[in-house]
């Protein structure tokens, strides 16, 4: 009679069965990980969309919502399909914040900005730059806490596609005012604001005393604006001074030329000086720097002492009555100095110091040069109105000795422009 049960069949039967059911829990096991990772893959869905010329590929979406107080991350990538350099911001609309933390990361996973307040009105990003055929990444990481919700849709705005003319928009952020203090006569130490007078191309408007929002930023260089010009284009003045003293003018005088016309900025070594910074630091903006007008006084009529004054002089030190409108020797170029009116018209006054108006600056070293003329002595050697590190208008400099610069630059009237002119927020050419 015939075994019923054959130790080697049962073996092989055992063995068979041990491995049917380790291939089948490595199916189930596969299916399983497909299946999560297909409801993963229905809850992240990635939203491409076009900005102008910015491809923008939100990764992990752009609608977000939050009910957790888990991590989540959300990724970003922007690409510039344009031949021209764009700049752009990444924020929240219709966003309900609170209590929450939200941290954007560039590719390497360095934190650039952190928020852990409300964040309504408030970028992530703010007019950050992206060149021609370039792609940036960025994670943004949005933590909610005490299981607060939160909710927004992740924007990435072309803003080289919706700009204001640099005047428009400094017109359209601050209303008109009316000096509170005496111009010339006063040191303006508060906030007075925009105000209006004329100059020789129409109205122009400047700014006066202790101000924060007329920051201008053009690549790593800060500037402060000054004015709108009656042209409309806007008068910016280097917020520092430049590293090295040199002379106003060196030059020597042409025969049968009034010595008086060493003091203007055409005939000014100073002026090559200048137009030789504005190469090397400058060059890539000259299509938004427009030419602008110099003003110098050449009328060297009050004589005391031997010592022939300006129209400058008289004009500020002793009337006390600046003036925008210039009845002197006016220099239309790309780059100069600011006038002593100017000077006076942002806050300034003679022989007093005022570290509260936007021209002071504590980094400033020394003196720096203005371009209105103050006398001719009796050894027909020529000064030139000066500002004192202190912020007050000094008692001049020859032109032959060292002084600190101080470079102006006139934006032209076409020049876009955005930002608020906020230290964290100023003003930057767009196009």
């Amino acid at each position: 009679m015939a075994k019923l049960f054959d130790k080697d069949n049962m073996d092989f039967t055992i063995i068979l069965s041990i491995v049917v059911i380790f291939i089948c829990i490595v199916v189930l096991a596969v299916f399983l990980s497909n299946f999560k990772f297909e409801q993963a893959i229905e809850g992240t869905v990635a939203v491409v969309l076009n900005e102008g010329d910015l491809a923008i590929n939100y990764i992990d979406g752009n609608e977000i919502e939050i009910n957790d107080t888990k991590e989540h991350s959300y990724g970003i990538s922007i690409n510039n399909q344009s031949n021209n350099k764009i700049f752009y911001s990444i924020y929240f609309t219709d966003s309900n914040f609170k209590n929450a933390t939200i941290k954007i990361k560039d590719y390497d996973g360095n934190v650039i900005n952190e928020i852990t307040e409300n964040i309504t009105g408030k970028k992530l990003i703010n007019l950050y730059s992206i060149e021609p055929g370039q792609t940036v990444r960025y994670t943004i990481d949005i933590q909610a806490k005490n299981r607060a919700k939160f909710r927004g849709t992740l924007k990435v705005s072309n803003d080289s596609l919706s700009t204001e003319t640099f005047a428009d928009l400094i017109l359209y952020n601050n209303e008109l005012s009316s000096p509170v203090t005496r111009i010339g006569v006063d040191a303006s130490t508060t906030d007075e604001g925009l105000i209006s007078t004329i100059d020789n191309k129409g109205t122009t408007y400047y700014f006066r005393g202790n101000i924060d929002y007329n920051y201008v930023k053009i690549g790593e260089l800060l500037f402060r604006i000054v004015r709108i010009n009656g042209d409309n284009s806007v008068r910016l003045v280097l917020d520092s001074v430049l590293e090295n003293q040199i002379p106003y003018n060196t030059n020597k005088l042409e025969d049968d030329s009034p010595v008086s016309t060493l003091a203007t900025l055409q005939n000014a070594s100073i002026t090559t000086y200048l137009n030789n910074w504005l190469d090397s630091n400058l060059a890539n903006m000259k299509a938004y720097i427009s030419n602008g007008d110099f003003c110098t006084d050449t009328n060297f009529k009050n004589v005391q002492n031997n010592i022939s004054y300006s129209s400058s002089f008289e004009r500020i030190y002793n009337d006390k009555t600046p003036d925008l409108y210039c009845n002197g020797n006016i220099y239309s170029g790309p780059i100069g100095l600011l006038s002593a009116d100017e000077v006076l018209m942002a806050g300034g006054v003679v022989g007093v110091s005022n570290s509260q108006y936007y021209l002071y600056n504590k980094s400033i070293p020394g003196n720096y040069v203005t371009s209105s003329s103050y006398f001719i002595n009796s050894s027909n050697n020529i000064a030139m109105i000066n500002v004192m590190s202190n912020g007050s208008l000094g008692d001049g400099v020859l032109i032959t000795n060292q002084t600190y610069i101080r470079p102006v630059i006139n934006i032209s009237e076409n020049a876009k422009v955005k930002g608020s002119g906020t230290i964290e927020d100023p003003y930057i050419i767009v196009s």
